[in-house]
């Protein structure tokens, strides 16, 4: 869980940018000072180098404790087709958008990452099944308009984005980011989020006693007043491998259908092959379409609880 007591994203990236003016910052950074040892070529990270990586050695009514309970029902659901039925509806292996969160899953990240720092922009870009690329937009602010009609702080229209938006400040060389305008979506074997997720994240350069960058920290809190009950917490390093002069180029993804939901499993296909195919509704929790019509026929749902029932009083 997050140690801050903030209940928001905007609240928690106010209060930071006001330590930071304290401070004299935000710094505003040129091509002369900005920090450019950050750039470079960083590790993935390993499968339990976060709690959320490692899901997998994670109890069940832990994570559901942290969620809200039309999202614990959602998660419930997914657990239950992947040990009961055996049908886990996974969005890369039908090369659906991965989603925002699966950033933080080193299953979806074994590239290296690779990060551009300039004074306005910055860059990180990793991936495997998927692009995942986060653009850091330094020194601007979001439109707020539509925050007190319920919707979220964007950039752009107002239209959900995979990966969201970003702005953030520098404070001398640690990056404070905000990012908002997320689709809501799911990841493999993990709880689901709502498009009104929002994050904090800070990157700050780990150096050695020579001032040499050796990893970068990156620490998240998740802020999703839909899903989560209260704010969480994700903290990870990346051991910088190399600059730009050597290692492999990134490649860049393109995902390629060769799995498909055939009476709802998960089925290779080869070139040729014929079957009927339902187009999924990507903003429509597709996943558990799949489950529903094929798996939990005559299944009874939990009875919603009426907050305004007093018959047993």
């Amino acid at each position: 869980m997050s140690p801050y007591g903030f209940k928001t994203a905007q609240e928690h990236y106010e209060a930071l940018l006001a330590e930071t003016k304290k401070r004299g910052g935000p710094t505003q950074h040129t091509y002369a000072t900005v920090p450019g040892d950050i750039n470079g070529r960083y590790a993935p990270g390993g499968f339990v180098d976060n709690w959320y990586s490692a899901m997998l050695a994670v109890q069940l009514p832990t994570v559901l404790s942290v969620l809200t309970p039309e999202y614990q029902k959602r998660f419930v659901q997914d657990m239950y087709h992947q040990g009961n039925t055996n049908a886990p509806q996974w969005p890369s292996q039908y090369c659906w958008p991965e989603g925002f969160m699966r950033r933080w899953y080193s299953a979806a990240i074994q590239f290296p990452q690779t990060v551009i720092v300039t004074p306005s922009l910055v860059h990180i870009e990793a991936g495997v099944a998927d692009n995942f690329i986060t653009n850091i937009h330094v020194g601007r602010s979001f439109n707020m308009e539509d925050v007190e009609k319920g919707g979220v702080p964007r950039l752009g229209p107002a239209v959900p984005r995979w990966y969201g938006e970003t702005i953030g400040f520098w404070d001398k060389d640690a990056l404070i980011t905000w990012t908002s305008n997320v689709q809501g979506w799911a990841g493999h074997g993990v709880f689901e989020f709502s498009s009104k997720l929002q994050t904090i994240e800070i990157y700050a350069p780990v150096r050695d006693k020579a001032g040499k960058v050796t990893a970068l920290n990156h620490e998240s809190i998740f802020y999703d007043p839909e899903a989560f009950v209260e704010p969480i917490r994700i903290v990870r390093n990346y051991a910088r491998l190399s600059g730009f002069e050597e290692g492999d180029p990134p490649p860049f993804i393109e995902c390629i259908a060769t799995i498909f939901p055939v009476n709802g499993h998960s089925t290779p296909l080869t070139p040729g092959a014929k079957f009927e195919y339902e187009v999924p509704d990507m903003f429509g929790r597709p996943w558990a379409h799949l489950w529903e019509e094929y798996f939990e026929e005559g299944m009874k749902r939990p009875e919603q609880t009426d907050i305004f029932d007093f018959s047993n009083n």
